[in-house]
């Protein structure tokens, strides 16, 4: 097994990639400093909230993918660490998103089941992201077993508000994004931070040469996790009491500053 000094993590929406500015896919220039990373004998770990079926092809050849926030971690096609929904639980939810009229989506690596696949509104947000609809499989009335994540996008935020007091007790709640009307649903206590365990763990990876890049919500205890947790420039507010430093944005090469800021990478 390849012997590695240290990780980083990246998150995927909001800090590899910015729809905001139109970039659905890490720059060159990031690219290339994972790439030199990797060279430095660094692991370079994906860690993203979505599930493998919906991460576009990229520009980097990651080292470890830790997907649906911590639900499953892959190394190649050896699963590390996986934490799904209990049976009750999940059937539980996806009676309260049918009778509230919500749009969810049940996340495994190898497929995504969506309720409503036709919704306007469905597709609309899976359209901010560039996600090809295509990916998703149209749900039947059997709950598939071994889910790892619920992407819930709600009509309004009075439903979230009322998802919460009901069901916060049992789940992670988490809004990738605070602007739009979507969150993610974990099984309680599942997180990224998961899964960096799950690599450190795999590769015997000290955590006092691990690093995190963010800008979410769901991306706070990955950065508590790591030694040093580095917030994009445009970030959630949870993450400043996490983040060790805050870097430039997307398009301004935060990654890459941030990797020369630590010393990970030479300038170039």
């Amino acid at each position: 097994m390849k012997k590695y000094k240290g990780a980083v993590f990246f998150d995927y929406d909001g800090t590899l990639t910015d729809k905001d500015e139109k970039i659905y896919a890490p720059t060159a220039k990031t690219a290339e400093a994972v790439r030199r990373l990797q060279q430095n004998g660094y692991a370079a770990c994906l860690a993203t909230g979505r599930s493998k079926k919906y991460i576009p092809q990229l520009n980097i050849n990651f080292d470890c993918v830790i997907t649906t926030n911590g639900g499953c971690t892959i190394h190649k096609d050896k699963i590390l660490g996986e934490r799904p929904f209990n049976d009750s639980t999940i059937k539980d939810l996806v009676n309260y998103f049918n009778l509230s009229d919500m749009i969810y989506v049940l996340e495994r690596p190898e497929k995504c089941f969506v309720n409503l696949p036709n919704d306007s509104l469905f597709n609309h947000m899976i359209g901010l992201f560039s996600v090809n609809p295509n990916v998703f499989t149209p749900l039947n009335e059997h709950i598939p077993e071994n889910v790892h994540k619920i992407l819930l996008i709600y009509r309004n935020h009075e439903q979230l508000k009322d998802l919460k007091e009901k069901f916060s007790h049992d789940v992670n709640i988490t809004s990738p994004e605070m602007r739009l009307t979507t969150c993610d649903i974990n099984p309680k206590g599942v997180s990224k931070a998961d899964g960096v365990k799950d690599v450190c763990q795999y590769f015997d990876i000290p955590l006092n040469n691990t690093y995190a890049f963010g800008d979410g919500e769901n991306d706070y205890t990955m950065l508590r996790s790591v030694e040093n947790g580095i917030a994009m420039l445009n970030h959630n507010p949870k993450l400043n009491s996490v983040a060790s430093y805050i870097t430039d944005s997307v398009k301004d090469e935060g990654i890459y500053k941030g990797l020369v800021h630590f010393g990970l990478i030479e300038p170039f």
